[in-house]
């Protein structure tokens, strides 16, 4: 038995032709209005990181809220998610950084750039161990283009959860990958202080300052290891560039502080 298709009718075939007209007629008002979506997110992005990243006069205000609109038309913009992350980690909420950058990475798998932030956002919150899983799988993976950055926090994690070797060992890698990272000799001449080796931890130190002329903290190191030596007028100086250097920061009223405290001249063994 031959199988037939049914004959359409005259009747038939109309209903048929204005059927995929209607379809074609509205996947083209679609596309239309996806692309006017596309482009009005990225614009408002495009507003956004140029507030954000201005170098003369940056408006971080006005950044966030360019950004969030951008997220507002187009939810599945992965860039603008990364840059809500960055104004919500610089003010310090976590929680929203954290989320932000999550979502950048589900939408691209690939962005490394997000998966560091998203770790920044970890160590900035206090979860050394969500932090260790993000950064082990970065250092790990052999596209991640700054994997000397990725040892660097990677010892930070493990420093704050007190496994000291631990983190000797990736500062240290940190700085056979990337020579001229200064936080990571900063942060190993830190590590060589609290095991006792003082000579070794200035070493380190010296050498983030000398590759780093404008870094504060390691002077402020340094004034500490002058003064416990009693050499109040290195101390003094130290601290001093410390504070001339960092300013209205944290590592400045540190600074400022330990100043205060240091005798005004020599003690005489």
């Amino acid at each position: 038995m031959v199988l037939r298709c049914p004959t359409l009718g005259y009747p038939q075939l109309v209903a048929s032709l204005l059927l995929l007209v209607f379809c074609l007629s509205g996947c083209g008002a679609n596309k239309a209005e996806q692309k006017a979506r596309e482009e009005s997110s990225r614009y408002h992005y495009n507003l956004a990181y140029g507030h954000y990243f201005d170098s003369t006069r940056p408006n971080v205000d006005g950044a966030m809220q360019e950004v969030l609109k951008s997220l507002q038309v187009d939810p599945e913009y992965p860039e603008a998610h990364m840059l809500a992350g960055l104004i919500y980690m610089g003010r310090e909420i976590h929680v929203k950084a954290i989320r932000h950058f999550k979502k950048a990475l589900e939408l691209r798998p690939t962005y490394y750039t997000a998966a560091n932030n998203l770790g920044a956002a970890y160590l900035g919150s206090g979860r050394w161990e969500d932090a260790i899983k993000v950064y082990e799988e970065l250092v790990g993976n052999i596209m991640y283009a700054t994997p000397g950055h990725g040892h660097n926090n990677l010892g930070w994690a493990w420093f704050k959860k007190g496994d000291l070797d631990k983190a000797r060992r990736h500062f240290l890698m940190a700085i056979n990958l990337a020579p001229q990272l200064c936080v990571a000799h900063n942060n190993l001449g830190i590590i060589l202080l609290k095991k006792g080796n003082v000579r070794r931890a200035q070493k380190y130190l010296l050498r983030a300052i000398k590759k780093c002329p404008k870094y504060a903290e390691p002077h402020y190191h340094m004034g500490r290891i002058f003064g416990q030596q009693r050499q109040f007028g290195l101390a003094r100086q130290s601290f001093a560039r410390c504070v001339k250097l960092a300013g209205d920061s944290n590592w400045g009223d540190r600074c400022v502080e330990r100043l205060s405290t240091l005798p005004r001249t020599e003690q005489i063994q």
